[in-house]
């Protein structure tokens, strides 16, 4: 009779595992038009992206103030006036310029996004600061006529599509498949998944199904360095979660000379040193050792009793949630409902997944801040050594 219900066991979990199996695989399958998509912009774009330098303010020491670089609001845009010609600036370029020429960030941007006299009057404030700003060389990155990024002069230049593409072969060395992709106007993510799922049974919330992987993403344009993560997947109820990050990155080296053609050979030797790194951190992220690590982690927040009403106030009054999103993630908790990953004791675990649950219901790049907002949370657990 023993013998009997273990098998029975057994047959009932390979027939829970092959249900979830085939989730995943139908998941995949939805976002394969997305993933080549991402894949064909980034190449694209990278086509007719191009790379100036260029000075910014003026000389404080001299008489003449008339900046190099000045700005209008013609067109009912905010535009960026170069020696090379006009081009419109993309909100995260009206970042970069607030931080630089010491205008509120917030203010700045509403201003470029307002009416025309808003646009006009973002021109203005930047044109006056421009004057009274001592002059810095700046790395200007564009995408046809559009400004995406105003950076520093000894930013490191590399190419996203030979980096992304050694993440991608690596983790198919693993065994992994891409299971997402997404990409907008400044920024890149890939997930990549081991096929096999991993059962990992907890004291408190059951027996959680993970499928294990690793996240990239980097940014061409100042939103973020080359970064590598763990990834998980519920295969339950297809919740996303990362963990720290893998990545040393150092964002600045030389500074670039005017003529951006001497710096090809530093380009591609940058570009092959990331490369290699990103090489051994996937293979890493996929190692056995971490996997283990990974698992062990899920058990230990599934011990960890949490006060949700209590947690959920302190990651809203430190800014990682939104109200509102803390109210969404207090009603799925409150469903208790395993199609949302939620199940079993007020755990730290169980806190995590209700957050990733609230995470499908966001914008792509939103829902991937609080894979990494939920996945923060592990850090309290201690593993031994």
């Amino acid at each position: 009779m023993e013998t009997m219900t273990v098998t029975n066991e057994k047959t009932l979990q390979q027939g829970l595992n092959d249900v979830v199996i085939n989730k995943v695989q139908k998941m995949i399958d939805g976002k394969a038009v997305g993933v080549q998509a991402t894949m064909e912009r980034l190449i694209n774009e990278g086509k007719i992206a191009q790379d100036y330098i260029a000075p910014i303010g003026v000389n404080l020491r001299q008489k003449d103030h008339s900046p190099v670089i000045t700005f209008n609001g013609g067109d009912d845009k905010l535009v960026m006036n170069m020696p090379d010609g006009q081009f419109s600036l993309h909100d995260n370029a009206i970042g970069q310029l607030a931080d630089r020429m010491g205008v509120p960030q917030r203010y700045l941007r509403q201003l470029a996004q307002g009416a025309t006299w808003a646009k006009s009057l973002a021109a203005e404030i930047l044109n006056e600061h421009s004057g009274w700003t001592e002059r810095s060389r700046v790395l200007v990155r564009t995408v046809g006529e559009q400004v995406r990024g105003v950076l520093s002069d000894s930013y490191r230049r590399l190419n996203s599509v030979e980096i992304l593409t050694a993440f991608v072969q690596e983790a198919a060395k693993q065994g992994a498949v891409i299971s997402d992709a997404y990409m907008n106007d400044t920024k890149v993510w890939a997930e990549t998944i081991l096929p096999q799922p991993l059962v990992i049974p907890t004291a408190k919330n059951g027996d959680v199904i993970i499928f294990a992987g690793a996240r990239f993403s980097t940014s061409d344009y100042g939103d973020g360095a080359v970064d590598m993560r763990a990834f998980l997947l519920n295969g339950a109820c297809l919740n996303g979660m990362v963990r720290e990050s893998v990545m040393k990155q150092v964002n600045l080296g030389s500074k670039l000379p005017d003529n951006l053609k001497l710096s090809n050979k530093t380009y591609e030797l940058d570009t092959k040193t990331t490369v290699s790194a990103v090489k051994d951190l996937t293979k890493g992220l996929f190692s056995k050792e971490n996997l283990t690590k990974k698992a062990y982690e899920i058990q230990g927040a599934s011990e960890i009793d949490v006060d949700f009403e209590h947690e959920l106030k302190n990651l809203t009054k430190n800014g990682s949630l939104l109200k509102q999103e803390g109210k969404e993630v207090e009603k799925i908790l409150m469903r208790n409902d395993p199609d949302d990953g939620v199940q079993g004791g007020s755990t730290l675990w169980k806190l995590t997944q209700a957050i990733t649950a609230h995470a499908r219901e966001l914008t792509p790049e939103r829902s991937r801040e609080l894979h990494e907002i939920s996945g923060a949370l592990l850090n309290r657990v201690k593993l031994q050594a």
